[in-house]
């Protein structure tokens, strides 16, 4: 279950990145749809009410599905509502968040609120986390489920085992539990701190993602030449490249110093302070840029735009960044070989140039 939640939210990340360069205004709805049977749309106020083959993925401040889904739905936003019937799994995160339907899976959902609501069948296991939860479904499965506050309906009916965590829940819950019930019943105080630091986690990383997006995406559609020609160097020469970085690294910010000290290079030790900032900035993003473009070919056998292959490196590098140890020495040596390409690139310009 938390496997599936984490690739639905890379995928949602995915969805949040692409789609408005596909759309023509930031404020309109786009709809997507595959050879496969998927869709995808993003938008303000996104109502499907035709069914959809395969997969459903939306984002958008209001979003309903009210047709069937024949395989998963996946959804981020402020309201989502999912009215049809899902024969796959459901991955949801928004402030509010109410599934009406039956469910042939899994339902994994982060909130505000988050409901389930009479008359609704999950077949699966129920994963979910948020400020109230209702219950008033059946659940064929096991449940775990953290809350403040956990209401449950007359329809509530849970199969499997229920682990809970939660301050406040109903006293004859044991009798909707079909197996075994482990309830933590957690401190105000403790459960906000923990809360925080979780969601501080999770939007401290989406948040470095989506910066990393908007920084190597700007960069390859306002620069393209520039953001190719670092593609080639580090393509053709990646060692050399990550020896001329890590040099830099280590000898520019000396040099600036010496330079500061005295009274004619103070001017150019700050060019060269800005330069540093500005490069260390953008050095991943040609390293990224190659790894998606290799990855992406090998793996889905095919060919895609520059704005693709970045997104989808960036989410690789990202997702790498967070493996103890392996992420940070992965993270430094992608930095060393941008920035020894940025400065080989920039001698061979100053070379072309006299």
């Amino acid at each position: 279950m938390e496997k599936k939640l984490v690739s639905g939210l890379i995928l949602l990340i995915v969805l949040f990145a692409v789609l408005p360069y596909s759309a023509g205004a930031a404020d309109e709805n786009v709809l997507r749809y595959t050879s496969s049977g998927n869709t995808f749309g993003a938008g303000d106020d996104l109502q499907i009410n035709q069914n959809t083959q395969g997969d459903l993925v939306l984002a958008g401040s209001k979003i309903g599905a009210h047709g069937n889904i024949g395989d998963d739905f996946l959804g981020a936003g402020g309201e989502i509502i999912v009215n049809g019937d899902v024969s796959g799994n459901i991955i949801a995160a928004g402030g509010s968040i109410r599934v009406n339907g039956n469910v042939g899976g899994d339902v994994a959902a982060l909130g505000g609120q988050v409901i389930l609501s009479r008359g609704s069948v999950v077949e699966g296991d129920i994963l979910l986390g948020g400020g109230e939860v209702t219950l008033d479904g059946a659940v064929n499965g096991d449940g775990e489920v953290s809350t403040g506050t956990l209401k449950t309906g007359d329809d509530f009916k849970l199969k499997g085992n229920l682990s809970l965590q939660a301050d406040n829940y109903p006293s004859n819950l044991n009798d909707k539990v079909g197996g075994n019930l482990n309830i933590t019943q957690v401190n105000a105080t403790e459960e906000q701190y923990e809360s925080f630091s979780k969601g501080f986690s999770i939007f401290s990383f989406i948040w470095r993602l989506l910066a990393s997006l908007a920084i190597g995406l700007v960069l390859i559609y306002l620069f393209p030449g520039f953001v190719g020609g670092l593609v080639e160097l580090v393509k053709d020469s990646p060692l050399k490249t990550g020896l001329l970085g890590f040099l830099t690294l280590v000898l520019l910010p000396v040099l600036s110093i010496i330079l500061l000290a005295t009274l004619i290079g103070w001017s150019l030790s700050i060019l060269l302070i800005l330069f540093m900032v500005f490069a260390l900035l953008i050095a991943t993003v040609p390293v990224k840029l190659l790894a998606g473009r290799i990855i992406y070919n090998k793996i889905l056998k095919k060919e895609a735009g520059k704005m693709m292959y970045y997104t989808f490196g960036a989410i690789l590098f990202a997702i790498v960044y967070e493996i103890p140890f392996l992420g940070g020495l992965i993270r430094f040596i992608a930095l060393v070989i941008g920035l020894g390409a940025i400065v080989a690139w920039l001698a061979i310009r100053a070379r072309s140039t006299g």
